[in-house]
């Protein structure tokens, strides 16, 4: 029986999992963009079955129904969809990177009316962004956390059979855990980068004065500068209490690493370094295991 999966929001995730999902034989894939030059590139390339500029217009014929726009836009799409006449059986997920936000909407909103609501997050994703940068490839082997709503029962198998041909790994997170360890893991890199990048210039000039003389640590470090400014203005906000304890931490470890270099303290120095430095070897380890 053919299933038909909507997927709003076709940038580098949503088009990947388009990608992905309209190649299974049961799948009919509809992808919903603002962008009437993404949705063109989407048929083009055959990432999609259909094309929409409006999720209402089809909303109501979805089986799944995926979103993968900014975390603002896809909480105004939950509160849109729970007043849609959808299908009895309908399954909305997410792939917002933070989730207490998301989840209390669907608790107020979709659990009500009986909606089933699974929020999801994979850990992929580069700083590009656009449908041009779509990766078939783009979630095999990656966690995928899922939050089902306080409604959910059959429909979270359901899911996961839906998104295996992905290849993720699935894995079941409580919303709280979710946020703190994205704040650490995800967030708390990009401010640094935001961050390092903007003192640079600061103490430096405009990049065109310094640009020649950096090395691979400033490009590494920074990498992720690069990342879409809206996008992550409206990640970081919604992750707000759990990225200010973060920063919290982090500012107390620059606090250390400050004194030890005001006294001249060798000793503590290298053994802040030799700590993260073993940490980062057993990181690597644990990454590789799980490949």
């Amino acid at each position: 029986m053919t299933k038909t999966i909507v997927i709003q929001g076709l940038g580098e995730i949503g088009a990947s999992i388009a990608t992905v999902l309209a190649k299974q034989p049961d799948n009919y894939v509809i992808g919903v963009d603002i962008d009437a030059t993404t949705l063109e590139y989407a048929m083009q390339q055959h990432i999609v079955t259909e094309t929409n500029r409006d999720l209402a217009a089809v909303a109501q014929r979805a089986d799944i129904i995926i979103l993968a726009t900014p975390v603002k836009h896809i909480e105004q799409s939950m509160q849109a969809l729970a007043q849609m006449a959808l299908k009895p059986n309908v399954i909305i997920t997410d792939a917002g990177s933070t989730k207490r936000e998301i989840m209390a909407i669907a608790e107020a909103y979709l659990v009500p009316k009986q909606i089933a609501f699974i929020g999801g997050h994979a850990m992929v994703g580069t700083h590009l962004s656009g449908v041009q940068n779509v990766n078939p490839n783009l979630h095999s082997n990656a966690p995928y956390f899922l939050m089902p709503a306080s409604n959910i029962g059959a429909q979270l198998p359901e899911l996961q059979a839906v998104l295996q041909p992905l290849g993720a790994k699935f894995v079941e997170l409580e919303v709280m855990q979710h946020d703190a360890l994205m704040a650490v893991i995800s967030d708390l890199p990009h401010i640094v980068a935001y961050a390092l990048m903007n003192t640079a210039t600061q103490e430096l000039g405009a990049t065109a004065e310094f640009g020649q003389y950096v090395a691979g640590g400033f490009i590494d470090t920074t990498r992720i500068a690069a990342s879409d400014p809206t996008m992550w203005t409206d990640i970081i906000l919604s992750n707000q209490q759990a990225i200010l304890a973060s920063l919290q931490a982090l500012s107390s470890q620059l606090d250390t690493f400050t004194k030890a270099i005001e006294n001249n303290a060798a000793d503590e120095l290298s053994q802040l370094i030799t700590t993260a430095q073993g940490a980062r070897e057993q990181l690597l380890r644990k990454r590789e295991d799980h490949v």
